[in-house]
C-alpha cells in the first residue's frame, strides 16, 4: 500500500466583493466639529495677519501719500506716496538729547577740541604768511542743500548709515502729527532743542530783506549766487527777524517752500512726540530722486524771495558756519 504523505497545499481565497450603493458615491459631509475648527484656524490666520501688519505700519514702515505745497520742490503737490520709517527716532531720539542746556554743553566743549585742531591747521598753512587773522569756524558743519545736484553726496551709503544710526536730526524730513487739529504734516527738521531761531516777524513775513540774516552767520553764499547789489546792514536785517529758542523735547520744522507754508512759524515749536516717522524713499511717481535725503533746506535763486527762518545751533558763540565738502 503506498504510503500516504502529504503534501503541501495551496489555497486561494477570494474574497467576495460587496456591490457598492450608489449612496457610497457621495462624499461625506463634513462634520460640524471639523467645520468649526477650519472656521477657528481661518480666523486665527486672518487676525495675525492683521496683528503683523498693525505692529509693522505702527512701529517699522508705513506708507502715505504727500500732498499740498509746503514741501515744493522737495515734494509735488500731486500726490506722491512716500515710506515713513518709524523706528530710529524711537530707539535714538533727538540728536544730542533733550535739554537745550545739555546740547550748548556738550557743543561748547566740541567747538574747544574743534578750535585747537584747526587752529594747528591754520598755523601750518599759507595763511599765516599772509597776515590773515584766525577766524574760528562752528564744529558742525553746514549740510548741503537738498537738490538734486547735491543728490550723490547726501545719498552715499555712510550717509544712509548715518541716518540709521543717529536719532532725528537738522535736515531731516519727518512726519508728524499736526499740533492744532487731526491730521499729519510733512516738514523738514530745522531747528533742535536749545537752537535759537531766527524768523522773521509778522509784519515782515513776507520781505525779502529777512533772507539777508542768512549771511551773518554763515561763512559762505547760497550757491552759485552772488550777495548782489544794494544789500542791506545787517543791523536793518536783524531788526526784521525775532529771536526764539526751541524748548527742550521740541523741534522747529519748516516746509521746504517757504512761501506757501503752514508751519513752526505759524505754531511755534512742536513736541518731538508729535514726531511718526523719518521719511526715506519716494515710491510714486517713479521718476526723479529716490531717496529723500538728510540736507539743508533748497533754497530759491536770490532774485526769487524767501521767507523761511534761520538756525544758530545750541552753544554757538558767533561763530561762522561752513558747508560741509566731504559729504
Amino acid at each position: 500500500m503506498p504510503s500516504l504523505r502529504s503534501q503541501p497545499s495551496c489555497r486561494l481565497f477570494k474574497t467576495a466583493s460587496t456591490p457598492k450603493s450608489p449612496n457610497s458615491l457621495i462624499p461625506e459631509e463634513p462634520s460640524p466639529e471639523s467645520s468649526e475648527q477650519f472656521v477657528a484656524i481661518l480666523a486665527s490666520r486672518i487676525l495675525a495677519a492683521f496683528g503683523i501688519l498693525h505692529v509693522v505700519t505702527e512701529y517699522c514702515v508705513d506708507l502715505t501719500r504727500c500732498e499740498g505745497p509746503s514741501m515744493m520742490p522737495t515734494i509735488q503737490p500731486f500726490g506722491e506716496i512716500i515710506v515713513i520709517e518709524k523706528i530710529t527716532h524711537r530707539i535714538h531720539g533727538l540728536e544730542g538729547g533733550n535739554k537745550g542746556e545739555d546740547r550748548a554743553k556738550n557743543a561748547r566743549v566740541k567747538q574747544k577740541e574743534w578750535e585747537q585742531m584747526e587752529h594747528q591747521k591754520w598755523l601750518k598753512s599759507k595763511r599765516r604768511e599772509r597776515s590773515e587773522t584766525y577766524s574760528p569756524t562752528w564744529y558742525e558743519t553746514k549740510l548741503p542743500q537738498a537738490n538734486h545736484g547735491n543728490y550723490e553726496r547726501l545719498s552715499s551709503l555712510s550717509q544712509i548709515i548715518s541716518r540709521f544710526t543717529t536719532g532725528v536730526h537738522t535736515g531731516d524730513v519727518v512726519v508728524l502729527e499736526h499740533p492744532d487739529r487731526e491730521g499729519t504734516v510733512c516738514k523738514r527738521v530745522l531747528g533742535l532743542p536749545g537752537d535759537i531761531i531766527l524768523r522773521p516777524k509778522d509784519n515782515f513775513r513776507y520781505s525779502s530783506k529777512h533772507r539777508e540774516v542768512m549771511n551773518i552767520f554763515d561763512d559762505d553764499d547760497e550757491e552759485g549766487e552772488g550777495k548782489g547789489e544794494g544789500e542791506i546792514s545787517n543791523v536793518t536785517s536783524l531788526s526784521e527777524s525775532s529771536l526764539e529758542v526751541v524748548p527742550d523735547g521740541h523741534l522747529w520744522v519748516e516746509g521746504d517752500n517757504s512761501l506757501n507754508s503752514a508751519d513752526s512759524r505759524n505754531y511755534g515749536s512742536v513736541p518731538s512726540a508729535l514726531v511718526v516717522g523719518k521719511v526715506w524713499l519716494r515710491i510714486w511717481p517713479i521718476t526723479g530722486d529716490s531717496i529723500l535725503v538728510r540736507g539743508g533746506r533748497p533754497m530759491p535763486k536770490r532774485s526769487e524771495p524767501f521767507t523761511g527762518s534761520t538756525l544758530i545751533p545750541a552753544g554757538c558763540e558767533g561763530e561762522a558756519r561752513v558747508e560741509s565738502r566731504d559729504v
